[in-house]
């Protein structure tokens, strides 16, 4: 029974294996969504567009040459009186003239306050787009961990209604044995009908994440590659929640760009203040014309200049004042947004910080709950057995593991998510983080069956029944991820028929295997994408 159950949990495996063998990784995601974002494109082409106002402001100091020109046909019919030989006289003519004019700015302060402008705009729309782009890999890391973590519910919500299937079936045949009531059989029934309803409701949840990737990606996915069981759980670094502040104030995207919308909004003021100054040019014009008539001469006529041309306006109706103050308020508005969206950048990293630490610390409980939730099953199971448990004890064991399991999938990911919103906050966060994080996404099922035929080897057996599995103490010490999967929830083997979970639970330890399996490796050194520059603080 034992090799037969293994046997179809390896072919399963297997089957799966070759489903996904094209599993996308969380690298390949992240580039396919930088190609076909919509919101990340758009902001790409207004940046582009914003580059313009450079050569445009840079165009108005330059010389500026224009050419003008004119053709008049005349026709003129003069009648005398008719007593004159000739009462008629017909007189036809033409003029062509032509103007080409040249300036050049020698000292206009609105043009030059209007470069600055354009330089600090520029600066600004670069940091947005930066800022984006981050936003980008959060917005696809979240999309993707939403993904995971509606697989896990799909396959908890299967394997649940599998064990509350078997359990709803001992419970009738204890029953018709006489050793259990008929409330817990309609007990079991309604779990297994709930069950039957969280199952539907995982399969919509699953498609709802995959049509938000599909949005970011334009991509369709069956499957997408988890992080490994040794995932690492590893604090901030440094951890001096100073340090990340201080980071964040000198790189946060967003706050340099509020940076550069003040340095515009005071550039404004200075273009509109110009417009009181004096504005110098030098002016150069050549002009021609050519008249062809009846005439015994046809004059032809050139001319040219060359000055200087000063202008000052001496009275707008007030104008030019009401727009220094309107540039002065908006100073002011732009002033007042830098310093909140300084302090809203110290909380964020405060939080962002606060929240990586207690992210870790909620995985390592939630592990725990988990393996507390599934050892108070397998006594449940083991009291119903012999009578002094209801078949209703059992059901809520089992319904506080999956709990349990769903709990600890997700604070996994939390804290996958809770690192790249850290180095957001901290204005560091970049693709490299997105490669150095997909290290660690290699977890599929082909791996999966290779491990398990790994240790079939190794065992000497056909087909070993269960694989080892580091305690619970060691893997704290290491601080790495335990596979959901990883621990037996019941054993087999009591009287009457035991409690399982499905094949993909089966081929675990139990815990009282666990002491003598080897501990996870030391982790040596914190993960790349926890490692705050060398320079820190300092900028």
């Amino acid at each position: 029974m034992k090799q037969q159950t293994l046997a179809i949990l390896i072919a399963a495996s297997l089957t799966l294996a070759a489903q996904q063998a094209n599993a996308e990784n969380l690298l390949q995601v992240y580039q396919q969504a930088k190609g076909y974002d919509a919101q990340f494109k758009a902001l790409e082409n207004n940046y582009l567009a914003i580059l313009e106002r450079k050569p445009q402001a840079l165009a108005a100091l330059k010389p500026q040459v224009s050419v003008s020109g004119s053709v008049t046909e005349t026709r003129q019919r003069t009648e005398y009186d008719a007593s004159l030989t000739d009462p008629k006289d017909i007189g036809n003519g033409s003029n062509a003239t032509y103007t080409l004019g040249l300036s050049k700015s020698l000292y206009n302060g609105a043009l030059n306050a209007q470069v600055k402008q354009a330089d600090a705009i520029i600066s600004q729309a670069s940091a947005g787009l930066e800022a984006e782009r981050e936003n980008l890999i959060l917005r696809t890391a979240e999309a993707y961990f939403n993904f995971l973590l509606a697989q896990d519910n799909l396959e908890f919500a299967r394997t649940e209604k599998d064990a509350i299937s078997r359990q709803l079936e001992q419970t009738r045949a204890y029953f018709e044995a006489g050793r259990s009531a008929i409330t817990d059989v309609k007990e079991a029934e309604s779990r297994y009908d709930l069950a039957i309803a969280q199952e539907i409701n995982a399969i919509n949840q699953l498609d709802l994440s995959r049509e938000q990737l599909r949005v970011l990606t334009g991509g369709f996915y069956q499957t997408l590659n988890a992080p490994a069981a040794n995932m690492p759980l590893a604090m901030p670094a440094p951890a001096d929640i100073e340090q990340w502040v201080n980071t964040a104030k000198a790189n946060n995207k967003q706050l340099t760009a509020s940076k550069y919308s003040l340095d515009a909004a005071q550039t404004e003021i200075d273009r509109q203040r110009a417009a009181k100054k004096p504005v110098v040019d030098l002016v150069a014009k050549q002009t021609g014309s050519n008249t062809e008539s009846n005439a015994l001469l046809d004059p032809q006529t050139y001319g040219a200049s060359v000055g200087v041309q000063v202008s000052m306006p001496l009275y707008t109706g007030g104008a030019i004042s009401s727009k220094i103050r309107e540039a002065q308020h908006s100073f002011q508005q732009a002033q007042q947004q830098y310093e909140f969206q300084d302090r809203t950048t110290e909380q964020q990293a405060r939080n962002a910080f606060l929240t990586v630490q207690s992210s870790i610390s909620q995985v390592k409980a939630n592990q725990r709950a988990l393996t507390s939730a599934e050892t108070a099953a397998e006594a449940t199971q083991a009291g119903f057995e012999v009578g002094t448990r209801t078949a209703v004890d059992v059901l809520t064991a089992l319904r506080n593991v999956f709990s349990a399991r769903r709990d600890y999938a997700s604070a996994r990911y939390t804290y996958l998510l809770n690192t790249l919103t850290l180095r957001q906050a901290a204005g560091t966060l970049s693709d490299q983080d997105i490669a150095n994080m997909n290290q660690f996404m290699t977890s599929t099922p082909k791996q999966l069956a290779a491990t398990l035929q790994k240790d079939m080897a190794a065992s000497g057996e056909k087909l070993p029944a269960q694989t080892d599995n580091a305690d619970q103490a060691a893997l704290e010490a290491n601080d790495t991820f335990q596979s959901y999967a990883a621990p037996e929830t019941l054993k087999p083997g009591r009287t009457g028929q035991p409690l399982k979970l499905p094949a993909a639970e089966e081929a675990t330890q139990p815990a009282s295997a666990a002491t003598a399996a080897k501990p996870a490796p030391p982790q040596t050194g914190q993960p790349q994408y926890f490692v705050i520059p060398r320079d820190v603080g300092k900028k």
